[in-house]
């Protein structure tokens, strides 16, 4: 027997293959559709109506391999012309996830609320590492409208969870067996977390850690220093936090990026009891 929160989504494969292009519905539940379109055959976007002069919501996806996946949200009058620009300026993804009405009654504005509303749901979320430029400022549409699209964006995320893209879910916490350190600026907001690898022999500064925001003049690392920040950090609210796992040769490598200072971070990073990292780690 039937529940009141059943309800069925269909999958239909477009090019008959498992991990191929398809397209991910409701049915009466709702009018939003997912077409899950691989790049290799993006050209597809130019054959399917529903996608070629329609508004769209939609979602590039990096290699689900990588430390942290990476993803580009848009919107679009026309995903079929939009995508050319993608594949000549993009590199980095492999799969377009696009959604529309199949009544087709969402609106360029529209669709621009449904990308605020997606980038501010993704960078809540922290699972995935965004590469828009900078986030769109929020679209001013009628109300009855604003509430049509929260509900439209509520049907995006459900999809896009079955589908398998967790761009809107927060990470979950992984439960860590290794003996971690810290390490704590007294001058400025800068902290740390991390533990040896002793088989690597490398030191793991773990996601979330605090970098300062300035460096020393007698800090020699500054240029590298500055190319790790962009490509493994975001700034929020003055800070400069770790998006993922990062492995340095030495602790007083990670340490010094963090302290933004020379360190030597045998003696600067400490356990919970107190302990430096060369008291319990031999060389």
């Amino acid at each position: 027997m039937k529940t009141k929160n059943t309800f069925t989504i269909h999958t239909e494969f477009l090019d008959g293959k498992l991990d191929g292009a398809r397209n991910i519905y409701m049915g009466a539940n709702s009018t939003c559709h997912l077409y899950v379109i691989p790049r290799e055959g993006i050209a597809l976007a130019n054959t399917i109506n529903d996608i070629s002069g329609q508004p769209a919501f939609y979602i590039l996806l990096g290699s689900p391999d990588a430390q942290k996946q990476q993803a580009y949200i848009g919107q679009t009058t026309d995903f079929a012309n939009r995508k050319n620009d993608h594949v000549q300026k993009k590199d980095f993804w492999n799969i377009a996830l696009v959604f529309f009405s199949d009544n087709h009654k969402i609106y360029g504005d529209d669709v621009k609320y449904l990308e605020y509303l997606g980038i501010e749901a993704a960078q809540n979320a922290g699972s995935y590492k965004l590469l828009n430029g900078a986030n769109p400022r929020k679209p001013n549409i009628a109300p009855f409208r604003v509430n049509d699209m929260e509900v439209f964006f509520r049907d995006i995320q459900l999809l896009s969870k079955f589908y398998g893209c967790g761009i809107f879910e927060a990470a979950k916490q992984k439960t860590r067996s290794e003996h971690m350190y810290f390490v704590k600026s007294s001058d400025r907001p800068a902290q740390g977390t991390g533990f040896y690898d002793e088989q690597s022999r490398k030191f793991i500064l773990l996601e979330g850690s605090l970098l300062a925001t300035e460096v020393v003049k007698s800090f020699k690392s500054s240029t590298a220093r500055d190319l790790f920040i962009k490509d493994h950090c975001k700034k929020d609210k003055g800070q400069i936090i770790l998006l993922h796992d990062a492995p340095f040769e030495s602790p007083s490598g990670a340490s010094s990026f963090v302290l933004g200072r020379p360190s030597n971070g045998w003696d600067d990073w400490k356990d919970a009891d107190g302990k430096k990292l060369s008291e319990i780690i031999k060389r």
